[in-house]
């Protein structure tokens, strides 16, 4: 998959696009969305830059707000259908 990825905190040049990522597979409970449009905010910010106190596992993908369509769903996954469009509240 394509991901805008940091390996390491650093400024804006620590960001780099990756076009072999590895695709995510689900776990049970979770779902797997294929990203149709994503945004960098604030706190994508402060993950490149780095937070005191914080361990974020690297590498980490940026663009926590994103919209996007269900492909796959877990196993134990009944609220939610592949083909769903669904979009990331990073608040919730």
């Amino acid at each position: 998959m394509k991901a805008a990825v940091i390996h390491e905190h650093g400024g804006p040049g620590s960001i780099g696009i990756e076009t072999d990522f590895p695709d995510p597979k689900p776990g049970a409970e979770d779902v797997i969305i294929k990203v149709g449009a994503t945004s960098l905010n604030y706190h994508d910010i402060f993950t490149r830059r780095g937070m005191p106190g914080i361990k974020v596992p690297m590498p980490c993908i940026m663009g926590l707000d994103f919209a996007g369509e269900i492909v796959e769903v877990g196993s134990d996954v009944t609220d939610w259908k592949v083909g769903q469009r669904v979009l990331c509240d990073p608040v919730d």
